[in-house]
């Protein structure tokens, strides 16, 4: 069927009728349409047909009822008209975090992800992939893409296994996987294919990058294939990493064991769990860093230096550490504490107004420069906040709602401005929306002091999207590729916002380590020992080489100012 233009009507086997409208649709495929209603998603099949032809009903039937493992999202029932014809299926609702941003140092400081999270995260994935393989099932393509994760408490993550109607399981064979997590080594796919994947994505939760990535002798950038069948891993003695990669020390010995043993000698077996302790390997000690030369041409001044390690800093001024403590970086000085699991912060007046995550819900709060707190009210339903430079938005299920503060005696929230959005459709990242306007992509951009634009951009559908970054007229989108790449796709735009230039750039990992400064100017840090900067308008662009550069140093600006982060301190950067 088509994309529903109107009301439409649809019976849930074993639910009963449901009435699906435009403002639920969340995304398309090749195959079909995804909508979101209450607590069910629903996928609908372009061409009904085919899900006949290929019996789809039969499989949906068999995954719900070989499957009632929480942490596995499987078909629940066929999706009929109103005259029995099948056009697709449905499954419960779960919301979660993709598991890239938890590949990032940036992304798992945010949510407070730790070594312990990710240990007690792939252990439960660990019996997820058991569950399937007793009965009888294989996941075949258990990327990273089909990963959430329940992060509401970072100590015991939940994870959710998704696009199970794609799992090969009686009859229904499975021929689709990523590049990336295939066991090239294996003609057949089977249970040990599996744990392969499972490994490669453990990893990179361990580690933030893939085993078969970083600097190699001999290897081009993006030879990703060829070095999986060559064994030629990341525990290769010639192979070099950035600062940014975390160390394998976090990996406890017996499953660092394993995965040496997998990746560097081929050898197939189940995992041990995460959680099991041991001795320590030795191949630890042969991971080795980039070697960084330069001109040593960047001059670095100590801002301020806190009492923990610094997780937050935002250009108002004021940033967060490890412990939930606030500063004001600017005037040395504590102003309060939080303990939300993810916050944002714009200046205003004298003080800051700030959104906290508390369990599930948004609040708010002003806090002066003294340290006073005022909690704030809005009768908004807010589902997330949006952060661009000095501009904080509430984002509910339809609009999109500029916040401000207004003093009548005491601060009070008031939504300043009001744009329609398709709330399912789009997703909010540093600076910048994307959203799926039913099949056309198009970047959301808050422009100027009080307007927000959208372009489309074909370039971005049917792409994956893991992490954005954008303001003022520069916007870099990360994406994976088919292949199981990470490539960074940068939008540089005209004054007017309706056009742009586009470059794209494979990277190793999917951190987005850049600030882009009031005045247009990227500052970005990718490799160590290099900070590259980038005039969008002119497409001027300069690589400046210092040995002190590194992958840890965290940016940021404060106005025009580049400034960094480096575990409890904060410095600022400019050239001589």
């Amino acid at each position: 069927m088509s994309l529903i233009q109107i009301p439409t009507k649809v019976m849930l086997e074993g639910k009963g009728a449901l009435t699906l409208r435009p403002n639920d649709y969340v995304t398309q495929g090749g195959e079909g349409a995804i909508y979101r209603k209450d607590k069910h998603i629903i996928k609908l099949y372009l061409d009904p047909t085919k899900m006949v032809k290929d019996g789809m009903s039969e499989k949906v039937r068999l995954l719900a009822k070989s499957f009632a493992h929480p942490s596995i999202v499987a078909p629940k029932g066929v999706v009929h008209d109103e005259h029995g014809m099948p056009l697709g299926y449905y499954m419960p609702y779960v919301s979660g975090v993709a598991y890239p941003k938890l590949f990032t140092n940036d992304g798992r400081a945010e949510v407070g992800f730790t070594d312990e999270s990710a240990r007690q995260l792939a252990f439960s994935m660990r019996a997820v992939i058991t569950e399937a393989h007793h009965q009888g099932a294989l996941l075949v393509d258990g990327n990273e893409l089909n990963w959430l994760a329940d992060i509401t408490n970072p100590k015991l993550p939940v994870p959710y296994a998704i696009d199970v109607d794609s799992w090969q399981i009686g009859r229904f064979k499975a021929a689709v996987i990523m590049p990336s997590i295939r066991d090239w080594h294996s003609a057949t796919i089977t249970s040990t294919t599996d744990w392969f994947a499972w490994g490669i994505v453990t990893f990179l939760l361990f580690t933030g990058i893939h085993p078969y990535k970083g600097t190699l002798a001999g290897y081009k950038p993006g030879e990703l294939e060829r070095r999986m069948r060559d064994n030629a891993s990341i525990f290769n003695p010639g192979v070099r990493l950035n600062k940014t990669v975390r160390d394998l020390s976090c990996i406890p010995a017996p499953l660092l064991d394993w995965y040496q043993a997998t990746f560097a000698q081929g050898l197939r077996t189940i995992p041990p769990s995460p959680l099991e302790l041991g001795k320590g390997p030795s191949v630890a000690g042969r991971i080795l860093r980039m070697v960084t030369s330069g001109t040593g041409g960047l001059v670095y001044e100590k801002i301020f230096e806190a009492n923990s390690a610094i997780v937050s800093i935002w250009p108002c001024g004021l940033m967060r550490t490890k412990h939930g403590d606030l500063f004001d970086y600017e005037h040395k000085r504590q102003v309060g504490v939080t303990t939300a699991a993810q916050m944002a912060a714009v200046k205003s007046g004298q003080g800051w107004l700030m959104a906290e995550q508390i369990g599930s819900e948004w609040q708010f709060r002003y806090l002066s420069g003294n340290g006073q707190s005022v909690p704030l009210s809005t009768l908004l339903n807010v589902e997330t906040v949006f952060r661009s430079d000095n501009r904080l938005f509430a984002v509910t299920d339809c609009e999109l709602v500029e916040l401000a503060i207004q003093q009548f005696g005491k601060p009070i929230l008031i939504p300043q401005r009001r744009w329609s959005i398709m709330g399912n459709a789009t997703s909010w990242y540093r600076g910048v929306g994307i959203a799926d306007l039913l099949g056309s992509i198009h970047l959301i951009l808050p422009s100027g002091t009080d307007g927000i634009t959208q372009v489309k951009v074909p370039e971005l559908s049917g792409v994956r999207v893991i992490g954005a970054v954008g303001h003022g007229r520069y916007v870099e989108v990360m994406t994976v590729t088919q292949n199981g790449n990470y490539e960074a796709l940068q939008f540089m735009f005209t004054h007017d916002l309706k056009s742009y230039r586009l470059t794209t750039e494979t990277r190793d990992d999917a951190e987005q380590n850049l600030v882009i400064l009031p005045k247009g100017v990227v500052a970005q840090i990718t490799k160590d020992g290099e900070l590259s900067i980038l005039v969008p308008q002119t497409g001027e662009q300069k690589l400046v080489t210092d040995t002190d550069i590194a992958t840890t140093m965290r940016l940021g600006h404060q106005g025009d100012r580049v400034i960094y982060r480096h575990e409890n301190t904060v410095w600022s950067l400019r050239m001589r």
